[in-house]
């Protein structure tokens, strides 16, 4: 069972991380490369509202191996959690300052991410219960039906609001058939638990929450830059150049991800030479992956992406290896985060992430604004290598300083 889970684990977590290359690629393709400028805006801000519909406790949700909240109090926290994201979507639908065009798909694509959302409480049980094969059969099914369906209505009716509304269906029942009924077939449980575990649930992953949102934001700073100051079909260029940045944090994952457990086991055994042993294999692991892939980028990525995307790419090769660079650190920090949740450290997650947030802001305006599409890969570099270091630091200290204690 292990070995499936792995595979479909693998499966799951390449479809998803596919998704917005795959959904972006087909809008340039159908559509022209200034709306898929606007799309991948647009999919950007709804990715920010998902963390929202998230608040980080899917991440608690999937390291709380002992079950100190029930599964009752997670799907509590994710109906008010996921209310809490439209909400959101519907403020900025009404006073963002979007085009018409730009607010109806920010709300379709909104709903499209809320259910991603809400099929997360399934997936972290899933997760929770090492049963790593649900996990990515639903996480599988729910994204490839989806660009399935967002791909034949694109193709044959060109409306990219129907494409949307066709997608944001299909999500939801998928997800009740691979989500929900393996999940009700588990035996989940209807339990509320203690009193007030909903409430303290909430004020635990609070610091997570907020750190999550400003993480998203900070990895996307650049992109809401440079729809600042340049046009959309700058903007499309720039997504295009962004994509690559998701490679290094998937393969990363493929083998991060099932080995949590065996971080958890070291943190339960209060075994933390063995935990910096895991840590600094998938740093190893990462800065390999890193080398390569900006390797294969420079020689042959811009080539590539124009082929797939139809755009002339090929004045922006130093600008695509700063950004597969840039991917290998938020890979880096990415697996440091996770690693600070198990040890339930999300004040100073919080920290890291409030002061950098001011930090990107004021480094992506002055490179965007100076260098345009070669700023904003450079602010992303900057910034995401910023991070990483403070999270090691921090995990450096304290696992050296419990195990002293």
């Amino acid at each position: 069972m292990e070995k499936k889970g792995v595979i479909w684990n693998t499966l799951g977590s390449g479809m998803f991380a596919a998704n917005s290359v795959l959904l972006l690629l087909i809008v340039s393709r159908v559509f022209g490369v200034a709306a898929a400028g606007d799309f991948g805006i647009v999919f950007t801000t709804a990715q920010i509202l998902y963390i929202i519909g998230l608040f980080g406790i899917n991440h608690f949700q999937m390291t709380d191996y002992a079950e100190q909240y029930s599964f009752a109090s997670y799907r509590a926290a994710k109906w008010i959690t996921t209310a809490a994201m439209i909400c959101g979507c519907l403020v900025l639908f009404f006073f963002g300052g979007n085009t018409r065009k730009q607010a109806w798909l920010l709300l379709l694509l909104t709903m499209y991410m809320a259910v991603h959302s809400f099929a997360e409480l399934y997936q972290s049980r899933f997760f929770q219960k090492n049963r790593l094969d649900l996990c990515g059969k639903s996480l599988f099914y729910r994204t490839f039906f989806s660009l399935c369906c967002f791909a034949v209505l694109s193709a044959t009716i060109h409306n990219l609001y129907i494409a949307s509304a066709g997608m944001v269906l299909t999500n939801l029942v998928t997800m009740y058939i691979w989500s929900f009924c393996p999940s009700k077939a588990m035996g989940a449980e209807n339990r509320m638990g203690k009193k007030g575990q909903l409430l303290l649930l909430f004020q635990t992953t609070i610091p997570l929450a907020v750190s999550l949102f400003l993480m998203n934001v900070m990895a996307n700073l650049s992109k809401y830059v440079v729809n600042y100051y340049e046009s959309n079909t700058v903007q499309g260029y720039f997504n295009i150049l962004f994509l690559p940045t998701q490679v290094i944090n998937l393969l990363s994952d493929f083998v991060f991800k099932p080995l949590l457990s065996q971080y958890g086991a070291a943190v339960g055994e209060r075994d933390f030479i063995r935990f910096r042993q895991l840590y600094r294999r998938h740093l190893f692991l990462i800065g390999g992956l890193t080398v390569f892939c900006c390797l294969a980028g420079y020689l042959l990525g811009t080539q590539v992406l124009s082929l797939f995307y139809a755009v002339d790419l090929s004045a922006y090769r130093l600008e695509l290896f700063l950004t597969i660079l840039s991917g290998g650190f938020i890979a880096a920090g990415s697996m440091s985060y996770y690693l600070l949740v198990m040890l339930r450290k999300q004040m100073w997650i919080f920290l890291n992430y409030a002061v950098n947030i001011g930090i990107g802001v004021v480094i992506s305006v002055l490179l965007v604004k100076n260098f345009s599409i070669l700023g904003g890969a450079l602010s992303i570099l900057v910034s995401q290598a910023l991070l990483f270091f403070v999270f090691a630091i921090f995990l450096l200290f304290f696992t050296r300083r419990i195990s002293d204690a």
